[in-house]
C-alpha cells in the first residue's frame, strides 16, 4: 500500500523536473549574447569602414616640389619652373610686367647676365598657362645651359624615342606637355599677329609646322594638337643661323588640378 502511494509522487517529480528543463532550454535558446553583440557591433564596423574609405578617396592637396615662396622673396617675377628629364633644362621661368626684354640680359636673381633667363612676354601670355599657345624664350648658350642643348637634344633620335615630356611646376599645380614637334623656324614672332583663340588661325599654324621639310625637323603626328589643346613652345636661336629660330612644341597632357586629365 505504501509502495503504491510513492509511485505517483516519484512520477510527478520526474515530470516536474522535465518541465523545468524544457523551460530553461527555451530561455537559453532565446537569449544569445553573440547575436546581440554582432547586431550592435555591425553599425560601428560599417561606420569605421566608411570613414576609412572616405579618407582614402579624398583628393590629396597639391604641394609644389619648388619652394616658390623662397624664390619670389628674391625675385617676385619668378612664377613657374620648367624641367625636362635627361637635359640641362631645370630652371625658373620669369615674366617682367613692364619690360619684355629685361630677361634677355638679366638672370632670375635680377643680376646682369648675358645668359639671361627663361622668360615669357606679358604682352602676349598670362602666367597661368591657360593661353592656347604659350612661348618660353631662352638663349642658345655654348655651355648647354638655358636652351643651349635644346636643338641637340630634340634632334637626337634616341632621345626622341623616349617621348620626352616637359614639366611645368606652378605654386598651385603641375602641368605636363608631350612633345610633338621640333623644327627650325623663321625669326617671325609667333604670337605677334596670331590670335590662337581663332580656330582657323590655330589649325593653319600647326598645319604649317607639320609641313616643314628640314633635316632637323621632327613632326610626330601621334601627339599633334587639335583645336582646344593648350600648347607650349620653347624658342631659341638656330645654331647654324642665329637669325633663325629653333622651336620645340608640346601639347598639354596632364594638369594636376583636373580630375581624369
Amino acid at each position: 500500500m505504501k509502495k503504491r502511494i510513492w509511485i505517483p509522487i516519484v512520477v510527478g517529480c520526474i515530470f516536474t523536473a522535465l518541465a523545468f528543463f524544457i523551460i530553461a532550454r527555451i530561455i537559453d535558446m532565446a537569449y544569445q549574447p553573440g547575436a546581440v553583440a554582432t547586431a550592435t557591433s555591425a553599425p560601428e564596423d560599417t561606420e569605421t569602414k566608411s570613414t576609412t574609405e572616405s579618407e582614402t578617396d579624398a583628393p590629396k592637396e597639391y604641394v609644389s616640389p619648388v619652394d616658390f615662396e623662397a624664390l619670389q622673396a628674391i625675385n617676385p617675377d619668378i612664377y613657374a619652373w620648367i624641367a625636362i628629364d635627361d637635359t640641362f633644362v631645370d630652371f625658373p621661368v620669369v615674366q617682367r610686367a613692364d619690360d619684355d626684354l629685361y630677361y634677355m640680359d638679366h638672370n632670375s636673381d635680377l643680376k646682369y647676365s648675358s645668359a639671361g633667363a627663361l622668360f615669357t612676354e606679358h604682352e602676349y601670355n598670362t602666367t597661368d598657362f591657360t593661353d592656347p599657345v604659350t612661348v618660353i624664350y631662352g638663349h642658345d648658350l655654348r655651355s648647354g645651359t638655358m636652351f643651349g642643348n635644346l636643338q641637340k637634344d630634340f634632334t637626337n633620335e634616341k632621345f626622341l624615342e623616349k617621348n620626352p615630356v616637359i614639366d611645368i611646376y606652378l605654386p598651385d599645380r603641375h602641368l605636363q606637355y608631350q612633345v610633338f614637334s621640333s623644327v627650325p623656324y623663321s625669326p617671325e614672332h609667333i604670337l605677334y599677329d596670331r590670335d590662337f583663340a581663332d580656330k582657323n588661325v590655330y589649325k593653319d599654324f600647326f598645319r604649317q609646322i607639320s609641313k616643314i621639310d628640314d633635316d632637323l625637323a621632327t613632326n610626330v603626328d601621334t601627339y599633334s594638337p587639335k583645336y582646344g589643346d593648350r600648347v607650349l613652345v620653347l624658342s631659341t636661336c638656330l645654331k647654324s643661323d642665329p637669325s633663325q629660330r629653333f622651336i620645340v612644341m608640346g601639347k598639354l597632357i596632364y594638369d594636376s588640378t583636373v580630375d581624369g586629365f
